[in-house]
């Protein structure tokens, strides 16, 4: 008995081997939105998944397919996680992205999965070969690099870290200190009584614009984050 395999209603109407490749472009597609750039800290997950999609549609794929969709997810994983929280990943992690799970890297060995010689996909390692070389070309092509991974260097990113830290804690002191200062003489700005002033301090208050005392909201830094993911989805 086959299994029945819907795309939904988007889908429905299609030819599976039209659909199939339309759903796998766009998790490629939206794996590079996430970060605005060609290769980046989420691609990897996107491209692992667009791999184990091709394996449900053709029913079966090879041993290196295979293992190279399974890896994929938990380094994609990893690289989501780098992601949200906007860290640091290694060089180790940046390579294995750029020239293995680039969206071109996945196209082509999802393109040359088809024929197997005892259960191996001999066009695998040449259609990796391949990608790397053309990501290489197109690196060099470019004026910018097309690829985005966070923080250059661990440094970096605890010096964020900490910037952060500390801007949040100077607010909340600031808010909590936020009493009116204290004169040269001892005594509080402002504390004396209105009888021992000016008759008319009180029009006078009135007139003045009143400061809140908690401390202004300090502007917003210069930040790296980019992407279609909200902010505060990366502060969790």
């Amino acid at each position: 008995m086959g299994v029945i395999v819907s795309y939904g209603v988007l889908f429905s109407s299609l030819p599976w081997w039209i659909a199939a490749p339309l759903i796998q472009l766009s998790v490629l597609v939206f794996g590079m939105a996430l970060d605005e750039t060609y290769v980046n800290r989420t691609t990897v997950l996107t491209g692992a998944i667009a791999v184990h999609i091709h394996g449900f549609v053709a029913g079966d794929v090879g041993l290196l397919v295979g293992l190279y969709a399974d890896v994929g997810l938990l380094v994609g994983a990893y690289g989501l996680y780098a992601y949200v929280v906007d860290g640091y990943v290694g060089d180790a992690f940046r390579v294995v992205a750029f020239f293995l799970y680039s969206p071109l890297s996945v196209f082509l060995v999802i393109l040359t999965a088809g024929p197997t010689l005892f259960g191996i996909e001999p066009l695998f390692v040449p259609a990796l070969a391949l990608a790397g070389y053309a990501n290489v070309r197109l690196r060099g092509s470019l004026p910018a690099d097309p690829y985005y991974f966070g923080p250059e260097s661990e440094a970096q990113f605890q010096a964020t870290i900490d910037a952060e830290s500390d801007a949040s804690n100077g607010t909340a002191t600031a808010g909590t200190n936020g009493g009116t200062p204290a004169e040269p003489d001892g005594t509080s700005a402002g504390s004396g009584s209105a009888g021992d002033g000016d008759p008319n301090s009180f029009q006078d208050t009135g007139d003045a614009e009143i400061d809140s005392p908690g401390a202004e909201p300090a502007a917003a830094t210069d930040s790296s984050e980019r992407g279609i993911l909200p902010e505060f989805m990366r502060r969790l």
